[in-house]
């Protein structure tokens, strides 16, 4: 039998060195469950309103709305200031879908809101919280206002404000005026007309109940 010279000899050792490695490294292995597939991402959703009256009859009433990872569910709380506490949950097996509301209340502008000066005398506080928690990525917000319908149709006002970049004195202080400003009215509105038919029909009893009835 003919011998192989020194060198290929090396070259063939090698390689069946380098097969051998190769069946035990990748051959040997068996992939591991759930390696190699991203986390899923985290998706929750709220949103809330809370009208609180300075008068009689009705004290506070409060929408709460929450979508979590996909599942729904909400409710309508009113409470007078003759005792009464009637709470309205969502009908069974009618379900609306939460995050598309909540896609609403962004078109409308709650991000931007911001909170508002009591308007004087005013016959209702009204506070919008909402928290997004979608692609690892968490934002909140809580606007105070009154008199919604006012601020629809009145400017909120003029801000001064003090220009350090201009050189003349001037330019220092200078004067912005405002728009109306609908949104505030808009997103109670939303949330006013959240629900089906028969869960805002559940509300307007409750409603008129609270109303109605005396302390015990």
């Amino acid at each position: 039998m003919r011998r192989l010279p020194p060198l290929e000899l090396f070259i063939v050792v090698l390689t069946a060195i380098f097969l051998v490695v190769g069946w035990k490294v990748y051959g040997g292995l068996h992939p591991v469950s759930g390696l190699g597939h991203a986390q899923k991402a985290p998706s929750q959703l709220y949103a809330r309103l809370t009208i609180r009256y300075t008068k009689p009859p009705i004290y506070e009433e409060a929408y709460r709305m929450q979508d979590v990872e996909g599942v729904s569910t909400f409710e309508y709380r009113i409470r007078s200031y003759n005792c009464k506490e009637i709470t309205i949950k969502a009908p069974p097996g009618k379900i609306y879908d939460v995050s598309f509301f909540f896609g609403g209340l962004d078109q409308d502008g709650i991000w931007q809101m911001v909170n508002l000066r009591p308007r004087p005398n005013p016959d209702a506080y009204y506070t919008v919280y909402v928290k997004q928690l979608a692609d690892f990525k968490q934002g909140e917000r809580t606007v105070t206002f009154t008199n919604p319908k006012y601020w629809a149709t009145h400017a909120p006002g003029q801000q001064f404000q003090l220009d350090l970049s201009k050189q003349g004195p001037k330019d220092l202080l200078y004067m912005q005026s405002q728009k109306v400003d609908p949104r505030y009215q808009q997103v109670v509105d939303d949330f006013r007309a959240f629900g089906s038919n028969e869960f805002r029909k559940n509300v307007a009893a409750a409603q008129e109940r609270a109303r109605t009835s005396a302390c015990k």
